[in-house]
């Protein structure tokens, strides 16, 4: 896998995972939507229309996945605590929602992956500087609360 590849799915990942504060909703972050980023990377209308397409035939899985891992999170979360449960009952809840976990990564990856190929070589490298000013902003208002928060 090259570089740019592996950068995308990351950035895929970190933006559905992290979602982007302005812009996040409950089926996740529309990158292809924002100004900013339509802007930046010059997406032609089919492009969005194709981004938004790949998006809207995974989301039903990907709904689908994070229920159930939120589902088996919370069972794990009951074995856990649970004064009677021993090691192999906490082993097996833990594989079930890695299991899931996984099942949900590899969804986004694939989405992620789907999504790059719409991409012209130099929109994906404008993908990964806007990904890293993101990722910059991000740490700086993460500092900037954990600052304000401490006195």
């Amino acid at each position: 896998m090259t570089m740019p590849a592996k950068f995308f799915i990351c950035l895929v990942l970190s933006l559905a995972l992290l979602g982007w504060p302005a812009q996040a909703t409950a089926q996740g972050f529309k990158w292809w939507q924002n100004e900013r980023f339509t802007q930046e990377l010059v997406l032609t209308t089919e492009q969005v229309t194709r981004l938004e397409e790949i998006f809207q035939a995974l989301q039903p899985t990907l709904k689908t996945q994070k229920e159930t891992l939120d589902h088996l999170e919370a069972k794990l979360s009951k074995v856990i605590n649970d004064e009677h449960a021993d090691e192999a009952m906490v082993l097996h809840a833990l594989e079930r929602v890695e299991a899931a976990r996984g099942e949900l990564s590899k969804s986004r990856t694939l989405m992620g992956f789907r999504m790059r190929r719409i991409l012209t070589a130099d929109q994906n490298v404008k993908m990964r500087a806007l990904h890293e000013q993101w990722e910059r902003e991000r740490r700086n208002r993460s500092a900037q609360h954990n600052h304000n928060n401490r006195g």
